[in-house]
């Protein structure tokens, strides 16, 4: 393969999207060759290993809740003056979203002039790389061009053998670990720990909140292997919810070294408190270590925090919600959240998700609460047909309408709505990132009704 150089950013996805993307199709983990980190560690080998200059690394996995700690944590950061890189997925409109330097996305231009350099890298790589493999390359080698102060990382998947295991981190952090993508990473929750905790390197810190036995069991047994220090926060601090509203909510926290009286979070549910308890025990060890982060700023960068389509309201009158609860445990955080901040009428779900999703745990703790369930088809090729959806969840669920449409099944649940209903869209991030930009182009909603 000759190198010629990319003209534009169009023909810059292009060229991204040329490698195989296992985020459309899962049924490619099945390949074990693919199950190794030697392409990427290759890759960064002819790239100069960018991976080893990107500052200090922060290293967060986990089932549920992974980008909201991670953006949190950059949002401190940034706000206590450090050049932040954050690396986050999937994306909702533009793959530029995954890649942030203190907040901002990278620009079309750096994209075309990252992926010239990346395309020369390549062509070196026997092995065939992956689309994940090749933009979280890309992602070291844009913060190492920067040269961050820190770099934060979202696993992909899994942890042990996913492309952002490659690095060095000083933190890890462990989110709740849940029943997910159990076809790829096992189907029971030790299994899918070993993976997860696959992430902990050698004398490194590692934060995680409550935890079933069987997995903070997992995680002591590997940090005790690693030499890593383990700090379980449910133990070690304290926070309660003060007040909300529809659109954030004030807590208390007692830290690791210090208490906050009075902090505010534009995200909702008791979960996300969890979160930014995660975020600010990071920010006190860093701090402990000689990096200069304030409580002003621990308090500004929370008041800060943009994270859209996490339980995220949209519309009053009816009110219109959306979040992409796609496993178990987002499902029983979402249901949490709904009983607990929400008042409203009568509940109507858009739901919709991909195939390969254990629909009957998101189904179970989240369809009961509805009046109606509209089940519809994210375009996506890994998208469940609705016809299957409704099949394996009826014994959750009576009332359900077919419009495999979006924007006609948004439609339909206006029509049927109160002023006092509550719309939630949910199941996956990808129906939150279609149904997010139809609510734009309509208005937040306005213009659905006919």
């Amino acid at each position: 393969m000759s190198f010629r150089s990319t003209t534009s950013y169009k023909a810059a996805l292009k060229y991204l999207n040329s490698f195989v993307n296992y985020e459309y199709y899962t049924n490619l983990f099945y390949d074990p060759d693919h199950f190794n980190l030697n392409r990427v560690e290759t890759l960064l080998y002819y790239l100069g290993n960018p991976h080893h200059k990107i500052g200090k690394v922060i290293h967060v996995g986990g089932t549920k809740g992974k980008g909201s700690i991670c953006t949190m944590t950059s949002s401190i950061l940034n706000q206590a003056g450090f050049k932040t890189g954050l690396y986050t997925s999937p994306h909702f409109y533009s793959l530029r979203e995954r890649i942030k330097v203190n907040g901002e996305i990278i620009s079309q231009k750096e994209v075309i002039e990252l992926v010239d350099e990346i395309r020369l890298a390549v062509e070196k790589v026997k092995s065939a790389l992956t689309f994940f493999e090749v933009i979280t390359s890309l992602a070291f080698l844009y913060f190492s061009k920067k040269k961050v102060d820190f770099s934060i990382l979202e696993v992909g998947l899994g942890g042990r053998l996913d492309a952002t295991n490659v690095v060095k981190p000083i933190i890890c952090l462990i989110s709740p670990i849940g029943l997910d993508h159990t076809q790829l990473l096992g189907n029971s929750l030790d299994k899918i720990a070993y993976e997860k905790t696959g992430i902990i390197k050698e004398r490194s810190t590692v934060i995680t909140p409550t935890q079933e036995d069987e997995v903070i069991d997992i995680i002591a047994k590997t940090c005790h292997k690693k030499k890593a220090k383990l700090l379980k926060i449910s133990n070690l601090m304290r926070w309660k919810k003060l007040e909300s509203t529809l659109y954030g909510q004030f807590f208390f926290l007692k830290g690791l070294y210090d208490s906050y009286e009075r902090l505010y979070l534009p995200l909702i549910g008791r979960h996300q408190i969890t979160n930014a308890a995660m975020a600010v025990a990071t920010c006190e060890l860093l701090n402990k270590q000689g990096w200069q982060i304030k409580k002003e700023s621990i308090k500004e960068g929370l008041k800060k925090v943009h994270w859209p389509g996490r339980i995220e309201v949209i519309k009053n009158g009816p009110l219109i919600a959306l979040d992409g609860a796609h496993n178990s445990t987002s499902a029983k955080a979402l249901k949490n959240t709904i009983k607990e901040y929400f008042n409203y009428q009568n509940l109507i779900l858009v739901f919709s998700c991909c195939k390969d999703k254990n629909v009957n745990s998101v189904a179970r703790e989240i369809f009961p609460l509805a009046k109606e369930v509209i089940l519809t088809k994210i375009k996506f090729i890994r998208a469940a047909e609705p016809e299957n959806i409704a099949k394996r969840t009826k014994e959750f669920q009576q009332r359900v309408v077919i419009e495999k449409d979006l924007t006609k099944a948004l439609k339909y649940a206006v029509k049927i709505s109160r002023h006092e209903d509550l719309i939630c869209i949910t199941g996956s991030l990808y129906l939150v990132g279609e149904a997010r930009k139809i609510l734009k182009l309509h208005g937040g909603g306005l213009c659905l009704k006919e």
